[in-house]
């Protein structure tokens, strides 16, 4: 189980976490969502260990390792979206990457360098790298960011196939909260 207990977090004055406490199983994903500067990436980088928080505790599973999806993409710019995918997770095969791929990509984007490609196709291929991970915990902030409707469905999908068994917390805006997320987490 992942336990966060009464986070709280400020930088300077302002307090952007307060008292946040949740607990989440493997297979029940969670939903963070408040509004745009209310802390829900702040919150993520505490789980992830790359922000300290001015009170409270998480605690993770024992050897727990990160899939995770930045509202940067932190993309490969000249390498195309295979390349990409197989340096982030260490999967050589390329036949697998490419069908992981064209689940959210035309076949034709693949090839290109990721410079080249849309932000929602960007977006995409970050999607695909965070969830192929070697991971027992995927945190993916705004995941949908940037997607069209149709994209965003179809990312959704592939995001709830792909963390059946793991740990998931995401990071949305209320609006692009999908209905099978277990539990909503507002900062």
């Amino acid at each position: 189980m992942i336990s966060v207990r009464e986070i709280k977090k400020s930088f300077g004055e302002t307090e952007v976490i307060s008292g946040v406490s949740f607990d989440i199983l493997p297979g029940e994903p969670v939903c963070v969502t408040g509004a745009s500067g209310g802390g829900k990436t702040t919150l993520l980088r505490i789980i992830l260990g790359l922000e300290t928080p001015d009170s409270g505790a998480v605690v993770l599973p024992e050897g727990a390792r990160f899939g995770a999806l930045f509202q940067e993409d932190r993309l490969f710019e000249s390498f195309n979206a295979v390349m990409n995918v197989s340096l982030a997770t260490g999967i050589r095969d390329t036949g697998l990457i490419k069908n992981e791929l064209m689940r959210l990509l035309p076949e034709e984007a693949l090839g290109r360098p990721v410079k080249k490609l849309s932000g929602g196709q960007r977006r995409r291929v970050g999607i695909v790298r965070a969830s192929l991970a070697r991971a027992d915990i995927l945190l993916l902030d705004e995941p949908f960011s940037g997607l069209d409707a149709e994209s965003a469905a179809l990312a959704a999908e592939y995001i709830r196939e792909k963390s059946k068994n793991r740990y998931l917390i995401m990071s949305l805006h209320e609006k692009d909260v999908p209905d099978w997320c277990e539990k909503v987490v507002r900062v």
